[in-house]
């Protein structure tokens, strides 16, 4: 019973209990423990490399791959620049947000067989500021498990970022050479 009680918890932080199919279920979890994570830890710009490993589970290999060549890169950039090098990426990483979001809800999940997107609200709330966007989380089955394969940063036009991370970090790669 109480099982059954903290899933419908989970499933109500993530827009309702019956909100989601079992594949969207799935993706939602997916995109839900990410941004849990994300929102944990808060740290602007890149994730370190014992940051990386908490979203290890949750990303496609091609963009955990692609998020430790980056790190790489910046650290790289930072030894041959020294301390006073700008920040490769500046800002929140993984909301359109510079200074990122204090909350977020999955509000719907659409796949074919290998491929989701999962359209995400966030909120800004601090400070006296509050702003509200989404995003869209992209999404693919590897093996048997959905994975974070992308972010689209749609924003309301305040986006920090390229239109989508792998661009942002493929810039940031460019950038350090």
């Amino acid at each position: 019973m109480a099982a059954a009680a903290g899933l419908c918890s989970l499933m109500l932080a993530l827009g309702g209990c019956d909100h989601f199919s079992s594949d969207e279920q799935r993706q939602a979890e997916v995109v839900g423990n990410f941004y849990r994570i994300h929102l944990q830890i808060h740290a602007p710009g890149l994730p370190s490399a014992d940051e990386l490993k908490q979203f290890e589970p949750l990303l496609s290999h091609a963009l955990y791959t692609l998020l430790t060549e980056t790190e790489a890169a910046d650290t790289r950039y930072h030894a041959a620049l020294g301390n006073q090098a700008a920040p490769l990426i500046d800002g929140d990483l993984f909301t359109s947000l510079y200074e990122g979001a204090t909350s977020f809800a999955v509000q719907s999940c659409d796949s074919d067989a290998q491929r989701a997107s999962c359209q995400v609200a966030l909120r800004y709330r601090k400070d006296g500021a509050d702003e509200s966007w989404n995003d869209k989380i992209l999404l693919v089955l590897e093996g048997q498990q959905w994975r974070i394969d992308d972010i689209e940063f749609i924003g309301n036009d305040q986006s920090s970022q390229r239109e989508y991370l792998s661009d942002t970090l493929t810039d940031a790669i460019k950038q350090a050479q």
